[in-house]
């Protein structure tokens, strides 16, 4: 919304667009203001709707948290903490994807109605024929969907705020990987992480041109930083399989011996993709839309953090502590890697005219963080 004018004229009319006319549109359908400025009182019935909107949505993220949490058993059973059936744990998990599936679809601009009804019929009929196939697609559909999540309910912010950003964008990674664990399903643990990354960023890519404004508006520095990090992450990936194709015995042997001391001297290993684009990818993301949205392809490709952790708890030989602790070098790895980019990046920019008029404009309005971004 566009600040109050000091002087007793009327308020000029300005044009909105994108994120800035969802959220004025919002917050200006129940205000009516008369002459003077001085607003009229709500009637009853709008206080009431208000009131059951906000009731519907606590109870909506209670469900999604205990569905979460449900599904989070399947590790305390093998922790010895609680015995809980895996029938259980598999429907919270399917509880909790369509949950993440309908927030997804909201936050995105699509129909929740919709959407929500298709895959509460397709989850039903994993639940009620728990074929492997169909679990096993259930679980990919899971990770990719919280992967995305955490992209998407971030929110713009600058300085040492960005970190919070951070950690909800973890949270989100956490929450799939808890969902796609529960599953119980035999998988190819780095068939299944790439598989998911490359879903989660073709779509982190596909919403950020529409929310970026295409390609043209993200600058030669900016393209140039995505792409090195986009090869970053597809060397990374090469890396690994070279290794366990075509590595020799001691090669391979020397890998497991280096992570396994790194395991047993710190509780567990960081993941490279996670820590080091992924997370710094994301704090420069949020940084970037809190001025201009070309931030929104920074956080395309810091996606992959999000994704990568809902991938991670695959293995069977990780368990959900260690999993857990991974997570957390992560996020300082990647925090303290995002910072100096952000620094980086403002230091490579200094004096520029783009620069001087974004330092002195006002932060840029976005959406709260479950309304529709579009």
């Amino acid at each position: 919304m566009t600040e109050s004018s000091h002087d007793s004229s009327p308020e000029p009319r300005t044009r909105l667009t994108g994120q800035g006319r969802n959220s004025a549109g919002r917050r200006g359908r129940h205000t009516h203001t008369r002459k003077g400025g001085v607003p009229e009182p709500q009637p009853a019935n709008t206080s009431e709707r208000i009131g059951l909107r906000r009731t519907l949505r606590f109870g909506f993220a209670a469900v999604w948290l205990a569905a979460v949490l449900v599904s989070a058993g399947h590790f305390a059973a093998g922790h010895g903490w609680w015995s809980q059936p895996a029938v259980v744990s598999r429907t919270a998990a399917i509880a909790a994807t369509w949950l993440g599936v309908v927030v997804l679809t909201r936050r995105t601009g699509g129909r929740p109605v919709v959407i929500g009804l298709f895959a509460a019929v397709v989850l039903g009929l994993v639940t009620a024929f728990p074929e492997e196939w169909a679990l096993a697609g259930a679980a990919v559909t899971a990770a990719c969907v919280y992967g995305v999540l955490g992209m998407v309910l971030t929110r713009p912010a600058g300085g040492l705020r960005a970190l919070l950003e951070l950690v909800m964008c973890a949270l989100a990674g956490v929450a799939g990987a808890v969902a796609v664990a529960a599953y119980d399903v035999g998988l190819r643990p780095f068939r299944f992480g790439v598989t998911v990354m490359v879903l989660v960023l073709v779509a982190g890519f596909a919403l950020a041109w529409r929310l970026g404004q295409g390609v043209s508006s993200l600058g030669r520095r900016g393209l140039v930083l995505i792409i090195g990090g986009g090869l970053l992450v597809l060397a990374l990936v090469a890396y690994a399989e070279a290794i366990r194709q075509w590595g020799s015995p001691e090669l391979v042997q020397e890998v497991v011996d280096a992570k396994a001391w790194v395991s047993d001297n710190l509780g567990a290993a960081p993941r490279p993709i996670e820590a080091l684009v992924g997370f710094p990818a994301m704090v420069w993301g949020v940084t970037v839309r809190n001025r201009r949205r070309q931030g929104w392809w920074m956080c395309a490709l810091g996606s992959l953090g999000a994704a990568g952790v809902a991938a991670s708890l695959v293995q069977p030989r990780i368990g959900f502590v260690e999993g857990l602790t991974a997570t957390g070098y992560d996020v300082v790895v990647g925090a303290v890697l995002g910072l100096l980019v952000v620094a980086l990046d403002r230091l490579l920019t200094a004096g520029g005219r783009r620069v001087q008029v974004s330092a002195t404009a006002p932060d840029r309005p976005e959406p709260a963080r479950f309304a529709p971004l579009l």
